[in-house]
């Protein structure tokens, strides 16, 4: 409603005003117009900050409401369990069947014997129950006072109008009142769980003030204070005080909420000071447990109690919750890489620290902040598009900074010899874990897959989409008989390129000449890339380790091989250049999967996963994906996928041989088999051709088969491996 009536005073002024203040209206109704036109031009600002107002006590009312409710109902669950009967009351009679069933009928048998030790429990629970009601209704006689306080007349605006003022007093006051709670915590204090509870309340209500918000961080001491107070709140969380972890998490998520409504508006002051005061503070050392305790005092090294860098505790509490600005996410991204990238000053080495901090257990500390920000930036696809584009000409090396130049190692194993030639320091576990999802949310505009999910078929994309994907493809080119990619990059990539599907199928398929115009083409938001299929192949074998992420691609590839078979009319037959096309096409992607695959499997040989465990993986993967009904198909057509996947995924289930199981795995598996099927299905949804339809069995051996042994030839030269 504010933000309507924001809208409204500024068309006013923009439209109504600027008329009136024109010099073509003169004399002394111009002049009464202009003075009520200023009036009402005022009264829109009062309509705005009114409803502003009502609105925040109105979060304030429904946060601290919602809070006790949830207390009445966990003190009702708490006497249930402990074996109470409560009535609609919150009177708590004991129910000796429930007590029996927890504590065993000889405690039962001693509270039927003894009716004082009974009405004593009973009572207990009862009283406990009349508390948090009661708090309840001390807290809702406190909003109702809140709400009926009348604030001073404001001197703008119409007599008896709109009020601005409304709410002004109590999001002050409540800022100040959670600042006191936060400050006792940053200074080292333990507050009662009542005020910790206070405290998460009124952060969480005014959470989306920006107003509160500043005031809140601004009383804690700006950009320091903030890094102190969550480390504190991490440090109480983790190891001091694990008995009300959830309380300190929810404040600390609370405070993360009030950042990213602090710093929403980049052209505010309060933006541009805390920019600046968090260059200073990011780089600084503070004390962080998580850190400090990574290394056991009794091991007698000097790294126990290491200290943190503040942007390293900054991007720990931003993880803690969503909704950045954009300009935030970027200028946070920028700062963090000017302290590190020594092209521009700053220290490769600056966020090392002893210890793999890679682990689930330590995934609330984000020890590579830049790395961190990115997997913030991943929940804003959009985000994520913008700051990774290399632009036309790509001027912007944000990607490939991330890519090739970046030193990726931050775990400290001491110095480099001294000729500088050899650094011993190695990756976290979950190095490039954030580039990883913000790659793929760039290149696809769509929030990262997460488990087992499908690609989108037929995605399309924008234009600097599909930049992000040609470049991470240009950059992560291994090379000729290169290694792998980085094993936390493989499946995020791989699902980048299913969801670029329709073109990596053109670009695998050498008839239709994609190197010799490569990049990106297309509109603006219908992109096309061609890209050098060398490059790609190599790129699709290099996140072929995980069988996830090769499941991922071959997916999607089929897909794109059901549309355009879906797409040829029915009544042409395997003679007809449309269908010889098509078929090519499918041949040809087809046989760069299988050189992939075969590339994989004989690295295999010296790999601890079996290539009996990565065939299996990989079956499982695409034995269970989701595909998307095709509007125009046969119902053969439309079941391939099923007899692509289960017929003889079925015989391998039904083999009781180890040996017998896996040679039918790799049939499976071959494209030999996948061939026979997708032409035979094709045949089959067409009512003018028969099995025996002259040209039919030339179009499975020489067109489709021979177009797939040419590709898997040529693939394998490019993965140096040459013919089998």
């Amino acid at each position: 409603m504010a933000k309507k009536f924001g809208t409204l005073g500024q068309d006013y002024r923009d439209h109504v005003r600027a008329a009136v203040d024109a010099d073509s209206w003169q004399g002394a109704s111009a002049k009464t117009f202009g003075q009520w036109g200023r009036k009402t031009a005022e009264e829109y600002d009062q309509a705005k900050g009114e409803a502003h107002g009502v609105g925040a006590l109105f979060r304030l009312a429904h946060a601290t409401l919602d809070a006790h409710k949830k207390a009445v109902e966990r003190a009702r669950d708490d006497a249930q369990d402990a074996g109470m009967d409560v009535n609609s009351r919150g009177h708590c009679t004991m129910n000796f069947d429930k007590v029996a069933a927890k504590k065993g009928e000889e405690v039962a048998d001693g509270y039927r014997e003894n009716p004082k030790a009974k009405a004593v429990v009973e009572e207990k629970w009862t009283d406990r129950i009349k508390q948090v009601v009661k708090a309840t209704q001390d807290a809702d006689a406190g909003l109702c006072t809140t709400f009926m306080t009348d604030p001073k007349e404001p001197e703008k605006g119409l007599p008896n109008g709109f009020n601005g003022a409304v709410g002004d007093d109590v999001v002050k006051k409540n800022a100040a009142r959670a600042a006191k709670t936060y400050e006792s915590i940053k200074n080292g204090g333990t507050p009662s769980p009542e005020k910790l509870r206070e405290a998460a309340i009124l952060a969480r209500a005014h959470g989306d003030d920006p107003e509160f918000s500043r005031t809140l961080i601004d009383s804690l001491g700006g950009p320091e204070g903030l890094i102190k107070t969550h480390d504190r709140l991490d440090d109480l969380a983790y190891y001091d005080d694990k008995d009300h972890k959830k309380s300190y998490v929810s404040l600390d998520k609370a405070l993360a909420t009030n950042l990213a409504s602090a710093t929403k508006n980049p052209d505010s002051a309060f933006y541009k000071r805390f920019q600046g005061d968090m260059e200073k503070a990011g780089v600084k050392e503070y004390d962080l447990k998580v850190a400090g305790e990574k290394i056991p005092e009794e091991s007698g090294s000097t790294h126990h109690g290491q200290k943190v860098r503040g942007y390293q505790s900054l991007v720990s509490l931003m993880q803690r919750g969503d909704g950045y600005g954009k300009q935030f996410l970027f200028d946070t991204a920028d700062a963090i890489r000017k302290a590190e990238d020594e092209a521009q000053g700053g220290d490769p080495d600056i966020w090392d620290l002893m210890g793999d901090f890679g682990t689930k257990q330590d995934a609330h500390f984000a020890h590579d902040p830049l790395d961190g920000i990115l997997d913030v930036m991943s929940h804003d696809p959009e985000a994520s598009t913008e700051y990774l584009d290399p632009g036309p000409e790509e001027k912007r090396d944000n990607l490939s900074y991330l890519l090739n130049k970046r030193d990726w190692n931050h775990v400290d194993l001491g110095s480099p010899d001294p000729a500088g030639m050899n650094d011993p320091d190695k990756e976290n576990s979950d190095a490039r874990q954030g580039l990883a999802r913000a790659i793929e949310a760039g290149a696809t505009g769509e929030q990262p897959i997460v488990g087992d999910g499908a690609a989108r078929p037929h995605a399309t994309h924008t234009i600097p989409e599909a930049r992000i994907m040609n470049q991470v493809i240009d950059q992560t080119d291994p090379g000729m008989g290169g290694s792998s990619l980085p094993e936390n990059l493989q499946r995020p990539i791989a699902n980048a390129l299913a969801d670029y599907s329709s073109d990596t199928h053109r670009s695998l398929y050498r008839g239709d000449d994609a190197s010799d115009h490569p990049g990106v083409h297309g509109s603006a938001d219908n992109a096309t890339l061609n890209v050098n299929p060398q490059k790609l192949v190599r790129v699709m074998r290099g996140v072929s380790d995980s069988p996830e992420a090769f499941a991922m691609m071959h997916q999607a590839e089929r897909e794109q091989i059901r549309q355009d078979i879906s797409n040829l009319p029915p009544d042409v037959g395997p003679t007809s250049p449309k269908v010889t096309d098509s078929m090519t096409r499918a041949g040809a992607t087809m046989g760069a999967f299988e050189a992939i695959r075969q590339d994989r499997v004989l690295d295999l040989r010296d790999d601890e996963m079996s290539e009996a465990d990565w065939n299996a993986k990989l079956k499982y993967h695409i034995v269970g994906g989701v595909f998307t009904p095709l509007p125009y198909v046969g119902d053969a057509v439309q079941r391939s996928i099923d007899t692509w996947t289960w017929d003889e995924g079925n015989q391998v289930k039904s083999s009781a041989d180890t040996e017998a199981k896996q040679e039918l795995t790799r049939q499976w598996l071959s494209s030999d088999s996948q061939i026979r099927h997708m032409v035979n299905d094709w045949a089959a949804s067409s009512e003018s051709i028969d099995e025996d339809a002259p040209g039919l069995s030339t179009l499975k051996s020489r067109v489709v088969m021979g177009q797939r042994d040419d590709t898997r030839e040529q693939a394998a030269g490019w993965l140096a491996r040459g013919k089998d």
